[in-house]
């Protein structure tokens, strides 16, 4: 029955799509976004320095919570209902930046003269996605051939670097020559005066003289995790001089009530990307975090205590962890001897700190630069 509809909605979107493909070409930049944090200094760009340019939003309400904030011509929450409205701005957007699957994209190929830009959600993967996904590989065929299609029609897909090209490629069975190594935008402003201020709040409310801190952010689960037995885990180490930052999925957080001192269950006021800027420590487990965090020479470890779960939905890169250099762990008193001893976490950062040299071609801080740059030819 979901397949039937999906089906007879696409085939809606195309008939909509071709219709306004008759129409002329805009000046115009679509946003197309789930999480919104790649696309967001671009938009931010545009609006400072590129005023003619119009600027539309078609954004998640589940992830995206700050819409207005974006100050664009138009905002869309999206919603298949919307079809016509987003089939139209689609056809006449001269450029279109993304940062996830979408569906649509599978009966609307890109016009001429306009420009795609995957900018995708995260700078690594160290679990299956895409064609490699244990759901991609027990579906039908038409379905996987429709995943096929939207990825062709991603147009350009900005990536850190060339490995980063390398793990991309199979997974959305695309060339290697669709991939720009221009950088991560939402990382740029690790590397300029925007993060001091945010910064220093972050510090006022959880940095303590004689105590370091700890991030633990797992990834999303759509089963129950082990999160609650982690945290309590962690929490022993307060004892110790560490002060526990906890960054969890808000459906997961809403299920703790527990509160212990030097424990904070933190909202999403702030960006894990801002959390980082304090972090001391990060324990994390098969997120793409560290492949951003180890700009910032973060030492990393991986807990992994439901590993044989997880393994099989969504299941890990046959690599994990590499091409990471982290430990990885089932075991929590191997993360308890990690975090006490000073020289695994010394040889942690100088590891994170290579691995970064390695993972990034062009220099950290200027991936909207670049971006705007190239498709814009307009210099920041």
């Amino acid at each position: 029955m979901r397949s039937t509809l999906i089906f007879i909605y696409l085939q809606l979107f195309k008939i909509t799509y071709n219709f306004f493909r008759l129409f002329s070409i805009q000046r115009k930049t679509l946003f197309w976004v789930t999480y919104g944090e790649n696309a967001r200094p671009i938009n931010e760009y545009l609006m400072e320095h590129v005023s003619k340019e119009k600027r539309i939003l078609i954004y998640d309400r589940r992830f995206i919570k700050d819409y207005d904030s974006w100050h664009v011509n138009e905002t869309i929450p999206y919603h298949p209902v919307r079809f016509i409205l987003i089939a139209f701005h689609l056809a006449t957007s001269k450029t279109i930046f993304i940062d996830n699957y979408i569906g649509e994209f599978s009966v609307a190929p890109i016009r001429k003269k306009t420009q795609r830009i995957q900018l995708w959600h995260a700078a690594g993967a160290l679990k299956k996605f895409g064609l490699s996904s244990t759901i991609s590989k027990t579906s039908s065929k038409y379905t996987r051939d429709r995943f096929k299609r939207v990825y062709e029609q991603y147009g350009d897909f900005i990536v850190p670097g060339d490995d980063c090209a390398n793990l991309f490629m199979a997974p959305h069975d695309l060339p290697k020559n669709v991939f720009k190594s221009f950088g991560v935008p939402r990382t740029d402003y690790w590397f300029n005066e925007q993060h001091q201020s945010i910064k220093e709040e972050l510090q006022s409310a959880y940095a303590r003289e004689d105590r370091r801190i700890l991030l633990y952010a797992p990834t999303y689960r759509e089963y129950n995790g082990m999160e609650g037995q982690t945290v309590r885990q962690l929490e022993q180490l307060t004892d110790r001089g560490w002060t526990i930052l906890v960054k969890l999925h808000p459906t997961v957080r809403a299920m703790f009530t527990h509160q212990k001192t030097h424990v904070h269950f933190v909202t999403d006021e702030f960006s894990i990307n801002d959390y980082l800027l304090i972090t001391d420590v990060l324990v994390t487990d098969y997120s793409s975090i560290p492949f951003e965090s180890c700009l910032l020479d973060i030492p990393t470890i991986l807990y992994t205590p439901d590993f044989d779960t997880y393994q099989q939905m969504p299941g890990v890169i046959d690599s994990y962890p590499n091409p990471l250099p982290v430990i990885s762990t089932t075991q929590f008193d191997d993360v308890l001897n990690w975090i006490n001893s000073e020289t695994a976490l010394q040889e942690s950062r100088r590891a994170m700190e290579q691995f970064k040299t390695l993972w990034y071609t062009e220099q950290p801080g200027q991936a909207t630069s670049r971006i705007i740059n190239h498709y814009y030819h307009k210099p920041i």
